[in-house]
């Protein structure tokens, strides 16, 4: 009985709780354009209860009867208070808080209005970012951001881009500082980041952006800044893609009969026989096109998932990813897979103290393939092989058909696949914890511990082969290796905030300490039974005879820095600017003469908008500003100030019938204690304006970069007795302007937003070593550097000789000639091409070598369109490079029976005397393989980068579903791309030496993707 009337009494009680609540709707709209407004925050005020106002800016809230107020919020615009009183409908209309509208940007260890910002700086929002079906944010930036090259390494799933800011300020590392939620973390840690995460990322490019992280900033910096969640009711998001992946083009090979003909072509113009069998191979009806056996079609999948929750006290996000992507080339044995988590809350204690956290797990695994490399891969195997050549053979090993005309390092690319087997696993954590604390207003304590440990591992095996008779192994091989790494940073900074009457102040002043450990060891073998050999189960170094079983381990050096920093920001009137910045870093990499570096900035604007005078209706904002300010590059080995100690040879000792090898240790090289930092002076002056009420903005800044002291092997002489230390010899100058421009406008229900933004570069080395140069990468095919770092030229450019075109006739041979009338290539025939004498001293020999192109941009674009009409949106993205060079180095004329690009069908012959592309011959007396600009193409490109259409349901349909937003898409990435290069790719980076860039070896291309997706939020 007493449990039926507490049943009955709780019934009724929430009957009179429920019937004490009503629905309170309405729609919530701009004062300015009228549009509705989606995602606005609507609270009972004094409660945490609310909702969030759906895509058409509609809301339904339960509200108590008795009286209650609602609070309208949100970004961009001024809060609103209503009373509810006996109204089921209200109508919301928001006025735009100028203030607020005025963008916020992160200026490190702190926030600043734009407005009043002094420095030159790029922001991209994480809206932009969604929809690409990549893996890497570094993808996703490119065209978006004035100012920045980006470069792939290679198409491969999981290869890293090569990120420039403002040009090449050394021969080392130039990698950007890379911060994420304020914690610096690894140059590679863009590669890892769900990008799905991302609130927003500021490209800081001026010395008095970047001046405040001293010494590792010279390259400018990347600064992340994750989600977080926002005040309202919890909110789950749901976001999927998928999609196939092609190769966007190939070069065009022979075909049989063109082959055929070539080679026939070219023994016949040596007076040689074709070799044994070639006239049977050619007329065996086989005909395989090496490119379509190794490309396939790769596959993209992501999913992820997060929730967020806000209160006015505090909040928390958290979400988890999953990426799947299988190469072009063996997708089996070319892949990535990569799990994130990630969490973060901040919760204000009291009115005085507020702290928080951020947690990033990041899991890898990759299978990879060889890339990018002349020799050694299936791509450099494809482009070799002939078509006469079939692709299986049941006879041969493995199953592969070897061809008997294309040998040297070159075997059938199917058979490379076969015995390429590496693996690579990777975990890293990071994470950070903060403490602020703010006694009285303007005033604020922040302590932030913050850490990054990761561990990786991997390893191969290869087979015994013998495929053909120059290329086999006796013995398979097995490698592994592990690494771990450890960085943790501590910082303790105050801000003190202050407005006096028309002027402001604000003062920031603190200190880092950071500490980098790292260790690992590999081990190799040989040896696994030949019965257990292609068992995956089996490759472990455990099952292989000790005697033949390798390791190594390491203990690094600590990498310490310790530093103190301050800056003032000062404006009157938010009139006139000011900002200074110093900072003093102590590093671990430098001897005690040069352990302590300082890096001062100085930087000021006026907004002449501001103006009692200034009376332009047509502007509505219009500043200029300048800075200049100095960092630092410390990206150098650990202890290279000190001579160290290492094995440097083995030699026998003892008598002849008794001798022993013994390992000998000495110095390394010789000790310069005096070496200290790479050094960047930075100019800049910008102008940043915006007219028709901040419907166009327009930003210009012009730059000019010093870069002094570059770290570099010096040049002595031989009496040292010892290799030359590391030391500051170098000096580089990069200079250019930069152009964002950005429109908006609604007409009737559409929506538009264009984006075009460019950059101009000239990169100059001003000062090398004593020899003036640096000698880049060596084409092992001639055995010749083709790249260089020298005085007077732009870093890594293309050296070689100059042509100017063929020798039609022995007439054009006779006519090449010197002050005395002789010939400046005796050995020349028709069809061989002509050499400039250069310096004019009559011969054509190495002192002809000169300057043939370079793989930087002189202008690069960028152009973002976007619109919206009713529920459907789309977005086109296009990025363009005028001016690069690209060297084709995978042509190997040195394999006598190598395959051609199908261009090479207009070649000279006697019945053809007016082809574009030389004889073909086996010796080759003219030398026409010499390195040349022959080999240097034009790659200047315009690419479609991704083009994406949506469609967001209505919210009449996502109600039932207790929905508050879906879209699906489709997308296209590398859809069109306009180029007059004949190789693989016009955008080819480096392998991570800045001397490698630009040279197409056979090139990983990137993908064209096709892909579906979809993005659900409750």
């Amino acid at each position: 009985m007493k449990k039926s009337i507490l049943i009955i009494t709780l019934l009724f009680s929430g009957l009179i709780a429920w019937s004490q609540e009503r629905v309170v709707s309405g729609t919530v709209t701009a004062a300015t354009s009228g549009e509705t407004l989606p995602g606005v925050s609507i609270l009972i005020k004094g409660t945490t209860q609310g909702v969030t106002s759906d895509i058409d800016g509609s809301y339904k809230i339960s509200v108590p009867s008795d009286g209650a107020t609602l609070v309208y919020s949100f970004v961009g615009f001024l809060s609103e208070e209503v009373e509810v009183g006996n109204r089921s409908v209200i109508d919301m209309t928001l006025v735009e808080d100028i203030q607020q509208l005025d963008e916020i940007i992160v200026v490190g260890y702190g926030v600043q209005k734009k407005s009043v910002a002094t420095a030159s700086l790029a922001k991209v929002d994480g809206e932009k970012l969604k929809g690409f079906a990549a893996p890497q944010v570094e993808q996703m930036l490119q065209g978006q951001v004035a100012g920045v090259i980006f470069k792939s390494a290679s198409g491969q799933p999981g290869s890293a881009t090569n990120i420039l800011i403002r040009g090449i300020g050394t021969n080392g590392n130039n990698s950007p500082l890379v911060i994420l939620d304020g914690l610096v973390v690894s140059d590679g840690a863009l590669n890892g980041l769900n990008p799905d995460d991302i609130e927003n990322i500021q490209v800081m490019k001026d010395g008095a952006s970047t001046a405040i992280y001293g010494a590792r900033a010279a390259n400018g910096i990347i600064m992340v800044t994750t989600k977080k969640a926002k005040a309202g009711e919890g909110k789950l998001n749901y976001a999927f893609n998928t999609g196939v992946q092609n190769v966007w083009r190939l070069p065009k090979m022979m075909n049989a009969s063109e082959y055929t003909a070539a080679i026939t072509n070219k023994y016949e113009n040596s007076n040689l026989a074709l070799p044994a069998g070639f006239e049977e191979a050619a007329a065996s009806g086989v005909n395989t096109n090496w490119m379509d056996e190794i490309f396939e079609t790769g596959r993209t999948q992501s999913h992820q998932l997060s929730y967020s929750k806000g209160t006015e006290k505090g909040s928390m996000f958290t979400s988890a990813s999953y990426w799947n992507q299988s190469g072009l080339v063996a997708p089996e044995k070319s892949n990535l897979q990569r799990f994130t988590v990630r969490t973060n809350f901040d919760q204000k204690i009291n009115n005085y103290l507020t702290v928080g956290q951020n947690l990033y797990i990041n899991n890898t695994s990759r299978e990879s393939i060889g890339e990018n490399s002349e020799f050694g891969t299936a791509i450099a195997d494809a482009i070799a092989y002939d078509p006469l050549t079939a692709v299986y053979d049941e006879n041969a090993q493995f199953g592969f058909a070897q061809s008997p005309f294309v040998q040297k390092e070159y075997v059938n690319p199917l058979s490379r696949i076969f015995i390429t087997n590496n693996d690579y696993y990777g975990t890293e954590i990071t994470g950070n914890t903060f403490v602020k604390l703010t006694p009285f207003e303007g005033l604020s304590f922040r302590s932030d511990f913050g850490f990054v440990k990761g561990f990786n591992s991997g390893g191969g095996f290869s087979p015994q082969y013998n495929l053909t008779p120059a290329f086999f192994k006796a013995r398979n091989d097995i490698f592994e290796y592990q690494n771990e790494y450890l960085r943790w940073q501590f910082e303790n900074y105050a801000t003190y905030e202050k407005q006096f009457g028309d002027h402001a102040v604000s003062v920031t002043a603190g200190t880092t300490a950071q500490k980098i450990t790292a260790s690992g060891f590999g081990a190799s073998s040989s040896g696994i039974p030949a019965e257990k050999e292609f068992d995956p189960d089996f490759w472990v170094i455990d099952v292989t005879p000790d005697s033949l079983k390798r390791s190594s381990s390491y203990i690094g050096e600590p990498e310490l820095l310790a530093s103190i920093f301050g800056r003032v920001n000062y404006n009157y009137q938010e009139k006139y600017l000011a900002s200074f910045t110093l900072r003093r870093d102590g590093s671990s990499k430098f001897g005690p003469a040069n352990q302590y570096g300082i890096f001062p900035s100085a930087s000021v604007g006026w907004v002449i908008s501001r103006e009692n005078f200034f009376n332009v209706d047509a502007i509505t904002n219009l500043k200029v500003r300048a800075s200049y300010g100095i960092n630092g590059n410390d990206r150098i080995p650990n202890l290279q100030f000190a001579s160290l100690i290492g094995i440097t040879g083995a030699y026998q000792f003892g008598k002849p019938a008794n001798q022993g090898v013994y390992i000998a240790q000495s110095s390394l090289f010789a000790a310069n204690p005096s070496i200290r930092w790479e050094e960047s002076r930075h100019l800049d002056i910008g102008v940043e304006s915006s007219f028709f009420n901040n419907s166009l903005s327009v930003e210009l800044d012009y730059f000019h970069k010093t870069t002094s002291g570059l770290l570099m092997t010096a040049t002595v002489g031989n009496y040292l007795g010892n290799k030359p230390p590391i030391s500051n010899v170098g000096e580089v100058v990069n200079k250019g302007f930069e152009f964002d421009i950005n429109y908006q406008r609604s007409i009737g229900e559409v929506k538009l937003n264009v984006g075009f933004n460019g950059s101009t570069l000239v990169n100059n080395v001003t000062k090398v070593t004593d020899d003036g140069f640096i000698q880049g990468y060596t084409w092992p095919i001639r055995n010749t550097p083709i790249t260089r770092m020298e005085v007077g030229q732009p870093i890594g450019f293309f050296r070689g000789y100059r042509t100017d075109g063929i020798f039609r006739s022995q007439d054009d041979i006779f006519a090449h000639i010197n002050a005395e009338g002789d010939p400046l290539q005796p050995n020349a025939q028709p069809g061989d091409l002509k050499f400039v004498d250069a310096n004019g001293d009559g011969l054509i020999d190495a002192n002809d070598i000169v300057n043939i192109g370079k793989p930087w941009a002189d202008l690069m674009l960028g152009l973002n369109l976007s619109a919206t009409y009713k529920n459907f949106d789309a977005r086109v993205l296009f990025a363009a490079s005028i001016g690069n060079d690209v060297y084709r180095s995978f042509e190997r004329q040195d394999v006598v029976n190598n395959n051609y690009l199908a261009v090479w069908n207009d070649r000279w012959t006697e019945e053809n005397p007016d082809g574009e592309y030389p004889r073909l011959s086996v010796n080759d007396q003219n030398n026409n393989a010499r390195a040349s600009d022959f080999y240097v193409e034009d790659a200047s490109f315009l690419r479609l980068r991704t083009m994406q259409i949506g469609y967001n349901a209505p919210a009449k349909w996502l109600e039932p579903l207790k929905m508050t937003n879906l879209r699906v898409y489709v997308s296209a990435d590398n859809l069109l791309t306009i180029t007059g290069y004949t190789g693989f790719d016009p955008e080819i980076g480096s392998s991570g030496w800045i001397l490698d860039t630009g040279i197409d070896k056979g090139f990983y291309p990137q993908s064209r993707t096709f892909s579906f997706g979809l993005n659900v939020s409750f």
